[in-house]
């Protein structure tokens, strides 16, 4: 009995082939995606690190006044310092002995780092966030920074 010899691949195969190339895509985008927000909470906490820094320069004097968006972004090297790496801007406010840092625009994944990493702060007082529950959403996130601890 002659056998003839097979050209191509089964149907079995090629359904093999697709099931394995989807999942290293959707692994691939998975990666991706968590690698992007660990950059963005990384950058975010710099410039919240950079803020804290300059507050505490303008506030060496005494002079509370001192510590406001103008001069803090002054110092910081021009406004877009203080620009939030999803497109938001960062706001200060002076109050009684501390300051109030806004920022907008930040996603829900950066947002839940940055607010686990700002709490270990001992001069951070109140790390407080809305929208932060979904991943996807934009959020805004405030911080209370205490010159008196």
């Amino acid at each position: 009995m002659h056998r003839s010899k097979q050209l191509g691949a089964t149907l079995l195969e090629i359904m093999l082939v697709l099931a394995i190339a989807s999942m290293v895509v959707v692994m691939s985008i998975r990666y991706y995606q968590a690698a992007n927000s660990s950059q963005q909470a990384n950058a975010f906490l710099s410039q919240v690190s950079a803020v804290n820094a300059a507050a505490e320069s303008l506030f060496a004097g005494g002079d509370l006044s001192q510590v406001n968006t103008t001069n803090i972004a002054a110092l910081l090297g021009g406004a877009s310092k203080l620009n939030t790496p999803g497109g938001g801007t960062i706001t200060i406010a002076s109050s009684s002995n501390s300051f109030i840092g806004t920022a907008t625009l930040i996603s829900g994944s950066v947002c839940s780092a940055v607010k686990a990493q700002l709490s270990a702060n001992a001069r951070i007082t109140a790390a407080a966030s809305t929208g932060c529950a979904s991943a996807n959403a934009s959020a805004a996130f405030s911080w209370t920074y205490d010159f008196s601890k």
